[in-house]
């Protein structure tokens, strides 16, 4: 006998998703709605018609599939629903599996009439934020409010704490600076012993290797200036205009001096000397030459006047301009000293921490007529009087970090540097080594 369709079997027209571990109602039900307690209700997998996940015929359900079992049943798809006898054959899916997913057919039969849907089913990962969602507590809700507000409060404590802290920093480095700034402003130069400085002597040569390609260094590596073709196209200072010393030191005392003028030749008005941290040659822009970065030089910017590389730029004047400069690295002491040779004045230390090894810096600058030289300190010469012991004057200190004592033992000094010929001065070209040779 030939079944005749005398009502409708009615499933949603989108997928029903829901998230791995819920529970979901398969909405099925029979249009026009008459009592379904009597039919046979069918719910199978795609071609497992004879392995029903769930099977209802005289009244109870008959068969639930095994992987189905204790976690399906008929159920109403809305609380107002009559569920069966108002003709809801809806399946009620606990414990949703990744394997649940897929297209779920609802079969309804009974008498002459027959009607059959497929319901589509999708799986989504569980979240934590869709957990929170799916609750209705009262409580949670409360909870939540109450997290998020302490959240912000904790945020805004934080922003608070963090801006009164960093107003704090800002005066002290201001009156760090104000303190600084007044030191050079009352600067007191003493007279310190040459020879005394000169016990710390050391032979200086440049690095032809890592020098700037434009500069111009002597045979000998003593002499450099700036390359008839270099071509200074800024406004301020060529940093990048540096030469290296070969030497590398990494403890103890390391005394050296620069000549700064020659004879019938006014004082060079643009150079920069000092040391670096080995490996650090290539100079850019002034803000990146920071002792934090590994450099402590002074520079002699003509006009602009002298400076300091400090974090806060310190600009003052020294008379008269310094035509023989000494300069003494203790490294162990974090100490960096400027000497007028010529004077025999001490003008000037930066008080800093060194790591690793540091060689010495030199800049010649552009447009002045006289040559940077690095002279062979002459051997230091006893006296009596020297002997017999010296004052120790008061020193400026320009400092950095930490709060080191500079060494103050230096009363009076006098130079005799050897001359070195112009003729000597040659095309920088790299070598093989850091040494440099006469070839």
């Amino acid at each position: 006998m030939c079944l005749s369709v005398s009502f409708s079997v009615v499933v949603p027209v989108d997928p029903v998703v829901a998230h791995v571990g819920s529970t979901v109602i398969l909405s099925c039900w029979i249009s026009p709605p008459e009592d379904a307690e009597a039919l046979e209700i069918r719910w199978y997998r795609q071609d497992q018609f004879n392995s029903p996940v769930l099977l209802y015929n005289q009244g109870k359900i008959q068969d639930i599939q095994e992987c189905f079992r204790n976690r399906t049943s008929l159920s109403p798809r809305l609380d107002q629903s009559g569920g069966l006898k108002d003709g809801d054959v809806s399946l009620r899916l606990e414990k949703l599996t990744f394997q649940d997913e897929g297209p779920f057919h609802c079969d309804v039969s009974g008498g002459s009439s027959y009607g059959s849907e497929i319901v589509d089913l999708k799986i989504t990962e569980r979240s934590s934020f869709s957990d929170q969602s799916d609750s209705s507590s009262p409580w949670k809700a409360l909870f939540l409010t109450f997290l998020i507000c302490a959240l912000l409060g904790l945020v805004l404590f934080i922003l608070y704490k963090y801006r009164e802290r960093m107003k704090g920093r800002k005066s002290a480095e201001e009156n760090c600076e104000e303190e600084t700034m007044e030191k050079l402003t009352k600067r007191v130069v003493e007279d310190v012993n040459i020879e005394e400085l000169r016990k710390h002597a050391v032979e200086i040569t440049i690095d032809r290797e890592h020098s700037h390609p434009d500069l111009t260094v002597s045979k000998d590596c003593k002499m450099m200036r700036d390359s008839p073709d270099y071509n200074h196209t800024g406004d301020g200072f060529p940093y990048e205009l540096c030469a290296f010393g070969a030497q590398r030191f990494t403890s103890g005392r390391h005394y050296w001096e620069v000549e700064l003028a020659r004879e019938n030749t006014p004082p060079k008005h643009y150079w920069l000397i000092g040391v670096v941290k080995d490996g650090n040659y290539h100079l850019k822009d002034r803000s990146a030459l920071t002792p934090s970065s590994g450099y402590w030089f002074l520079c002699s910017d003509g006009p602009h006047g002298f400076h300091t590389n400090t974090d806060q730029s310190i600009i003052f004047s020294l008379t008269p301009r310094p035509e023989q400069l000494g300069v003494l690295l203790d490294y162990d002491d974090g100490l960096l000293s400027f000497y007028n040779v010529k004077e025999s004045k001490h003008l000037l230390t930066i008080s800093s921490r060194f790591s690793g090894s540091v060689v010495p810096l030199f800049n010649p600058g552009v447009g002045d007529w006289s040559t940077l030289i690095i002279l062979d300190c002459p051997k230091p010469v006893e006296s009596a009087a020297d002997s017999s012991g010296n004052s120790k004057p008061d020193e400026l200190t320009v400092e950095i970090s930490g709060n080191p004592n500079p060494d103050k033992s230096a009363v009076k000094f006098s130079a005799n540097p050897n001359p070195v010929s112009e003729s000597d001065v040659e095309s920088s070209q790299p070598l093989l080594s850091n040494n440099c040779s006469d070839a």
